[in-house]
């Protein structure tokens, strides 16, 4: 398997995403990608607007769902489509764990032609971030569709 990437998982009403990297911030980079590749066909979108996203949790796997939920409140607060999203900082703090990223994408109206389906949520069933074997970082969730 390749040392970084993403994929989605069939699940039963919803779609399981899975991200995997070498560090915790590109598991959470990779689960990301593989959420809004459900949204839209992110080959198809530019980066003209920029989010920030700041969020804390007291262990990665709320940190996770905390993330991926701020994602899709920002794209729906803003009307934006996210085609990318970088982690700037996911560090552990004395309260737990925190995360800064910075989400690129372009308005609703621009990305229409490539719009696939709408994510509502990340939920906790089958929500985990760990280390694989002592080796890569494997970040997953299912997604309400």
């Amino acid at each position: 398997m390749e040392p970084r990437g993403h994929e989605t998982i069939d699940h039963t009403a919803d779609m399981g995403i899975r991200g995997w990297g070498a560090t915790p911030a590109e598991a959470f980079e990779e689960a990301a990608a593989a959420m809004l590749g459900l949204v839209a066909e992110r080959s198809a979108l530019g980066t003209s607007s920029s989010v920030r996203i700041q969020r804390r949790a007291r262990d990665l796997t709320g940190l996770l769902l905390e993330f991926l939920n701020a994602l899709i409140a920002e794209a729906d607060v803003r009307a934006l489509v996210f085609a990318e999203v970088a982690v700037d900082a996911l560090s552990e703090r004395s309260f737990g764990w925190e995360i800064e990223a910075t989400a690129k994408g372009v308005s609703m109206a621009e990305a229409r032609a490539a719009l696939l389906i709408e994510v509502k949520a990340a939920t906790c069933c089958g929500a985990s971030v760990r280390r694989e074997n002592g080796e890569r970082w494997i970040a997953r969730c299912v997604v309400d569709l």
